[in-house]
């Protein structure tokens, strides 16, 4: 695990300036530091290193070829190397004992088809002094980031921004669509950042780069959209999906530095829990972070499961202000404004478990694949319904969720429950004339438009889980990849491993949401999504069913709870007029952005109690400012 920077093109910095934005970076990679700087070739690539895998000095990048001719920076674990160097030992000269150097040998025999071969999360770029080329690639579901801007004729790229503002002279200007985005779905779509001018290459995606054109990134892995899926049957299912866990977990858990897992006591990261004691011969270590009041953390949950395993367990509790005051801290790790509430949770908690471990699983992306947001992804079923037609008690209950049941498209409908500000608040949010002129699509269809017609063949069930995938995924990994680095932490995340993440989405959605009897499937027919989730039917049947063999119903078996930090309490109550203050006050940035009017009202109408949407809609709003001035944002 690492940070990887470099330049390509006419406006190489100095050598020193191209050090100082490497080391902007320290925290990914406290352990050693190198760079190839080639003014006479025009490229410059840096690197700073975490040691996970083979401690020597022989993992020391850029890494070169026995031949000399390429050269690599890398960030990431390719877990399967030890088979990949078996296939190619024949073929390429090995003299480490490093990933890193099967993953450049895998690149010099295979070309751009390497990365069909690849099993790991990765970010990385080689450079070919002979075609004077820079090829780009990162991992099929983006767990490693890399950002990159091509400006005045010169190529960047970075793992983070703040290396590619370090060294270039690009503006710190903001992205007007971007911040749509982020008002409606907590993070830009698609390649774009906060930033104007600065991408991120999308997942699944690589790119060739010369000194005269960055070519369009191409895509070498989609998510599977299988139509006519078949049905393997339970037990085979069950088998099939049990293996291919185990095998991912065991992979990540590779590792030269010692290891443990966030432990919050719900289903997913118990389960990870629960193999990982199987698999270790020693007590496995054990993290959970949460809040004072039992609706906002789960310790008598992990700690259940904690003892049941043996596990060697840490907590940590938090307060408000703690959690605040470190708000700008994880902003200036992350280079945009926070959305989820785990972010800052995440961060104290890395800081935390880096005095015990250096790599630690996590379960980011067991909700997206095995149908764990169940009343969005059952309200595919509400749309059936309507489009058929309703009367009666269903009608009522319909009614009750949506403010109206005109026969909507699925685009409009997964917009209404997705956007975090609806499109008619953003409208009265946003001053006038502030973004009309980038954008009159204040939620962004085009995007999600595009993306639904890729699996129209799916129900709608399928096909809300397939784009919650797609979209919402990749900010989860976005969040834990920032969490985990700000400290030295490697992350690894086994549900995302693109082996089980394909058999999967292969199976028939009974799979992953089941009606819990006949008689309750006839009960929700005149019901909505959110009467009928988790009361009527089971989300994540098969990992569910997986599960009963290690933990008891009370883990397995317990309801989804809500986001993990009381905002609402805080912004209704003792942090309410701080909020107005950088939101409000002669020095805020953001201001500018917005209604003025409206927004003193909507900030004096937080609700105390469970949480709502409004409580982090104002933390949205209050981080966004805070990264505007930490970055000195123009508009």
């Amino acid at each position: 695990m690492c940070a990887i920077i470099g330049v390509l093109g006419k406006h190489l910095p100095s050598q020193e300036q191209f050090k100082k934005a490497r080391d902007t970076m320290i925290h990914r990679g406290p352990d050693d530091a190198g760079i190839y700087y080639a003014p006479e070739e025009g490229i410059a690539l840096g690197h700073r290193r975490l040691s996970i895998i083979d401690l020597s000095t022989d993992g020391r990048q850029p890494f070169y070829s026995h031949d000399g001719r390429y050269a690599i920076v890398f960030n990431g674990e390719i877990y399967n190397y030890r088979e990949l160097k078996s296939e190619l030992k024949d073929k390429y000269p090995f003299k480490t004992q490093t990933d890193t150097e099967v993953l450049l040998a895998a690149y010099i025999i295979w070309g751009p088809r390497s990365l069909q071969k690849l099993n790991g999360m990765f970010a990385f770029a080689i450079w070919d002094r002979q075609k004077k080329e820079l090829f780009c690639a990162r991992d099929r579901l983006g767990v490693k980031p890399f950002y990159y801007s091509f400006y005045r004729g010169t190529f960047y790229f970075s793992s983070e921004i703040k290396g590619i503002l370090s060294m270039s002279d690009l503006q710190k200007k903001l992205n007007y669509e971007s911040f749509l985005d982020f008002l409606s779905y907590r993070y830009p779509l698609g390649a774009k950042t906060m930033f104007e001018g600065v991408l991120s290459l999308l997942p699944g995606h690589y790119l060739a780069v010369t000194s005269k054109a960055v070519n369009e990134p191409i895509s070498y892995w989609k998510l599977p959209a299988i139509v006519n899926k078949k049905d393997p049957g339970e037990k085979e299912a069950k088998e099939k999906t049990k293996e291919l866990l185990l095998s991912s977990i065991k992979y990540r858990m590779i590792s030269d530095v010692p290891v443990g897992t966030y432990l919050s006591g719900g289903l997913d990261s118990s389960l990870i829990t629960v193999l990982m004691a199987l698999l270790s011969p020693k007590p496995v270590k054990t993290f959970s972070v949460g809040f004072k009041g039992e609706s906002f953390n789960e310790f008598k949950y992990a700690r259940k499961v904690a003892k049941l395993f043996n596990t060697e367990h840490h907590e940590l509790l938090l307060d408000g202000k703690t959690y605040l005051d470190a708000a700008r801290e994880t902003i200036r790790f992350k280079d945009a404004p926070l959305a989820v509430p785990f972010e800052v949770s995440g961060t104290l908690l890395s800081k935390e478990l880096k005095k015990h471990i250096t790599v630690v699983l996590a379960g980011e992306g067991a909700d997206e694949l095995f149908g764990g947001y169940g009343r969005i992804f059952r309200s595919g079923y509400d749309l059936e319904r309507i489009h058929k037609g309703v009367a009666g008690t269903l009608e009522k209950n319909l009614l009750k969720k949506y403010s109206d049941l005109n026969k909507k498209t699925i685009v409009d409908h997964f917009l209404s429950l997705y956007s975090y500000f609806p499109e008619n608040e953003k409208k009265e949010l946003i001053k006038q004339g502030v973004v009309e002129k980038y954008s009159s699509d204040f939620l962004n269809k085009i995007f999600f438009e595009a993306v639904f017609k890729e699996v129209s063949g799916l129900s709608y069930e399928e096909q809300i889980m397939h784009v919650f995938e797609r979209s919402h995924l990749l900010g989860l990994l976005h969040r834990l990849d920032t969490d985990s680095m700000a400290f030295s932490v490697e992350a690894r995340e086994p549900y995302v491993d693109h082996r089980l993440i394909e058999y999967v989405s292969s199976l028939p959605l009974s799979y992953k949401m089941r009606w819990k009897s006949e008689k309750d499937k006839r009960k929700a027919e005149i019901l909505n999504s959110d009467q009928i989730s988790e009361t009527h039917d089971i989300s994540k049947y098969l990992l569910k069913e997986i599960a009963r063999e290690y933990l008891p119903s009370e883990i397995v078996d317990r309801k989804k709870l809500g986001p993990p930090a009381p905002l609402n309490d805080w912004f209704a109550g003792e942090f309410n007029s701080s909020a107005k203050e950088l939101l409000l006050g002669n020095n805020s940035k953001s201001k500018s952005l917005f209604n003025e009017k409206y927004l003193a009202q909507f900030l004096e109408r937080v609700p105390k109690g469970p949480n709502s949407r409004q409580g982090l809609n104002v933390w949205m709003l209050t981080t966004l400012e805070l990264w505007m001035r930490e970055y000195n944002i123009s508009l």
